[in-house]
C-alpha cells in the first residue's frame, strides 16, 4: 500500500509511547471545556497551550515515569508547600513527578506547536531566544526555547482512497495538531464521533467536509496523521496502533473545485517532495505569521471606503480588549471564483508576511466571518491612501528625491514578493498603499506598502489561472496575446508606475483605456 515515502524517524527517539492515553490535551484548540471530564481548560504559562488539570492529575497518578511526555514544569517563588522539600525559587524541570498540585504550573508542552499570537509575543519579549528554525533539507523544523531545541519531523506515504479508489497521501506529524481550522481552506474542523470506540479514542479524529481532509491523533504518542482524502483506517507510525475512521460519505460531492488548486499537489504520486514542502511551509507560515481567527464581534463602526471588482473595503475599529486599532476589512463578493481569490490572497499574504523583518507589504492581521452573510473577511492594516490619489493631489509638490524614495520602497517590496516565488498580477498605483506613521519627534513618516494579493499566484503554478484582470495600461502587452503572467510582467507594471511618477498621469492617458488601447 505504501507507494513512496521518506524514511525519516518522525518521532523523538528519547520518548516512549505512553501506556496510559493522554486525555488532558484537546484535539481542537477552540474548545473551552475538557471533553472527558467537563472541567474548564487551563493554559500553559508559555504559548497559552490548553490542558485539563483534572485529567493531568489522573495521568500523573497512573504513570510511574514520564519518558512518554516532554513538558516543562515551573514553580512559584511566592509560596512553599509543606508536603514538598524546599527547592530553588522558580525551578524549571521536565519531570512531571516534580509537580506540586498547589504551586506548580506547566510552562509548555513540546508536543504542541504554538498556534496563537503568544508565539510572536514571546519572541519579541525574549530578544530572539524563542524562534522557529525551518530546515527544508532535512524535512524538519525546530522550536528553540532558551537553548533547548525541539525537533518536529514529517513522514509521508500513499494509500488508496475508499471514496475515489485513487492514491491519496498521508502525512505523519511528530506533534499533536490541535488546530481547529483546516490547514488548506481554513474551514472549521468537525469531530468524527464514533460511539462504538473506547472512550479514550473519542475526540481524536476531526475532518474538513470542504476539502475531505481527515486528521487523526494518537493519544499514546501525541502524534497526528493528516489524510488528504477518505480512507477507512489510520495507523500511528510510532506505536503502530490502528484507529478506524467512519466518515459518512453519502452526501459528499467529490467535485470540489473551490480548493482544487490547493490540493492538486496531493493528487500526483510523483510529487512527494513538493507535497512535503508545501505542507511544511504552510504549517510554519501559520505558526510564524499567525493566520488568526478573530471574532467578528470585535469590530465596530464599519464604514465603506472603497469597492473593486471582487470586494468591498471597510474601515473599522478593532477592539481586542487591550486597545482600539483602525483596520481595513476586505469583504469578498459571493461566488466560487471569489472564494479561490480569497484563498490565494491568504496564501500570498502569509507567505510574504514577516513581522520580524519589516518589508513593504501591507500588514495582515487574520480573518473573520460575517455572521449574517457567512462571508469571510480579510483583516488588514488600515492604509489611509494610495499612490495614485497621492500623485493626483500632490504631484506639483513632490520632489525627485521623494519620487526616488517611493520607487525604492516599491521595488524592495516587489523583490521580496518575487523572492517568495509569488506573482502579483495586479500591480498598479492604486494597489500601492500609503500609511502615515508618527515618529517620537513629531515627524510623519509615510510608508509605501504593496497590497491586494487577490489575483496573485505562485511563480511556478501550473493551474489554468491566466484570466486577464486588472488595469489595462499596467498590463504587459504579451499578456493580451496569450502569454502567461510572470515576474517579468510584474516588472513591466513597475515600469508603468515609474511612468506615472514621472508624468503625474496614468500611462497612455491620451488613449481610452479600453479595447482600443489593447
Amino acid at each position: 500500500m505504501n507507494t513512496k515515502n521518506y524514511s525519516y524517524r518522525y518521532y523523538d527517539p528519547r520518548l516512549d509511547s505512553s501506556p496510559v492515553p493522554v486525555l488532558f490535551i484537546p484535539f481542537k484548540n477552540n474548545e473551552k471545556k475538557c471533553s472527558y471530564c467537563g472541567i474548564e481548560y487551563s493554559k500553559t504559562l508559555k504559548f497559552e497551550q490548553k490542558y485539563c488539570k483534572n485529567c493531568l492529575f489522573r495521568y500523573i497518578k497512573y504513570m510511574e515515569n514520564d519518558v512518554c511526555l516532554n513538558k516543562y514544569v515551573s514553580t512559584s517563588n511566592t509560596h512553599q508547600c509543606i508536603n514538598h522539600k524546599a527547592t530553588k525559587n522558580n525551578f524549571c524541570a521536565t519531570n512531571i513527578h516534580e509537580w506540586c498540585e498547589h504551586f506548580s504550573e506547566i510552562l509548555y508542552f513540546t508536543h504542541l506547536i504554538p498556534n496563537t499570537s503568544s508565539l510572536n509575543n514571546y519572541s519579541e519579549l525574549s530578544g530572539g531566544k524563542r524562534y522557529l528554525d525551518t530546515r527544508p533539507e532535512d524535512k524538519t523544523f525546530k522550536l528553540i526555547e532558551y537553548g533547548q531545541k525541539h525537533h518536529y519531523q514529517i513522514y509521508s506515504e500513499w494509500v488508496i482512497s475508499i471514496l475515489t479508489k485513487k492514491s491519496i497521501q498521508i502525512l505523519y506529524l511528530s506533534w499533536w495538531d490541535n488546530f481547529d481550522k483546516c490547514v488548506v481552506c481554513l474551514h472549521e474542523l468537525k469531530y468524527i464521533h464514533q460511539e462504538s470506540v473506547p472512550y479514550y479514542q473519542k475526540w481524536c479524529q476531526k475532518w474538513c467536509s470542504n476539502c475531505f481532509i481527515i486528521y487523526t491523533g494518537c493519544r499514546h504518542c501525541l502524534t497526528t496523521n493528516i489524510i488528504f482524502g477518505i480512507t477507512s483506517q489510520s495507523q500511528c507510525k510510532n506505536c503502530e496502533r490502528i484507529s478506524f475512521i467512519n466518515v459518512d460519505i453519502t452526501n459528499i460531492n467529490s467535485e470540489n473545485c473551490i480548493v482544487d488548486d490547493f490540493i492538486l499537489i496531493f493528487t500526483n504520486n510523483n510529487t512527494d517532495s513538493d507535497s512535503l514542502k508545501f505542507i511544511r511551509n504552510l504549517y510554519s507560515n501559520m505558526v510564524k505569521c499567525l493566520i488568526e481567527w478573530i471574532p467578528y464581534s470585535q469590530f465596530k463602526d464599519l464604514r465603506k471606503i472603497g469597492e473593486g471588482g471582487f470586494s468591498i473595503i471597510y474601515k473599522a475599529t478593532w477592539s481586542d480588549g487591550i486597545r482600539n486599532t483602525d483596520v481595513a476589512l476586505k469583504k469578498l463578493f459571493s461566488s466560487q471564483k471569489i472564494e479561490k481569490n480569497f484563498l490565494n490572497e491568504i496564501k500570498s499574504l502569509s507567505q510574504c508576511d514577516d513581522r520580524f523583518n519589516k518589508h513593504e507589504i501591507i500588514g495582515f492581521h487574520g480573518i473573520t466571518q460575517d455572521p449574517v452573510t457567512k462571508k469571510y473577511i480579510l483583516i488588514m492594516k488600515y492604509a489611509n491612501g494610495n499612490l495614485h490619489n497621492y500623485l493626483q493631489n500632490n504631484f506639483i509638490n513632490i520632489t525627485w528625491e521623494e519620487k526616488s524614495h517611493i520607487l525604492a520602497k516599491i521595488i524592495c517590496g516587489l523583490e521580496y514578493i518575487h523572492l517568495n516565488h509569488i506573482i502579483h498580477r495586479d500591480f498598479h498605483s492604486g494597489n500601492i498603499l500609503s500609511l502615515d506613521k508618527s515618529q517620537p519627534d513629531g515627524y510623519i513618516d509615510r510608508l509605501w506598502l504593496i497590497g491586494d494579493f487577490g489575483l496573485s499566484q505562485p511563480a511556478n503554478s501550473t493551474s489554468p489561472n491566466n484570466e486577464i484582470y486588472g488595469v489595462i495600461p499596467y498590463i504587459a502587452p504579451e499578456i493580451f496575446k496569450g502569454a502567461a503572467f510572470s515576474q517579468k510582467s510584474d516588472m513591466y507594471s513597475f515600469g508603468m508606475i515609474m511612468w506615472e511618477l514621472t508624468t503625474g498621469c496614468k500611462p497612455f492617458a491620451n488613449v481610452e483605456h479600453n479595447v482600443n488601447l489593447i
